[in-house]
């Protein structure tokens, strides 16, 4: 199991979080976002547009499975890309 916590430095849209959910499912670790009030499956797309993501969370992204490391990755270069 991997896990990193980041600070969001953008808002982002509901097709942001489209590409990200449909981008994850080509990872077969489970990718997870822990939020203080959420745990939000990155795979699921009713999950994410259920919880906004806004510049200043912090959240922590979890990552586990043969592909974790690769999975951390992409979670951390897509929510922290500008």
């Amino acid at each position: 199991m991997r896990v990193h916590d980041i600070t969001l430095t953008r808002d982002f849209s509901s097709d942001d979080l489209k590409r990200i959910s449909m981008k994850a499912g080509h990872y077969l670790s489970e990718i997870i976002l822990l939020k203080p009030d959420a745990v939000i499956d990155v795979k699921s797309l009713l999950g994410m547009m259920l919880y906004p993501l806004k510049k200043g969370f912090v959240i922590t992204i979890r990552t586990k499975g043969k592909d974790e490391e690769e999975a951390l990755d992409f979670m951390c270069e897509i929510m922290d890309s500008r």
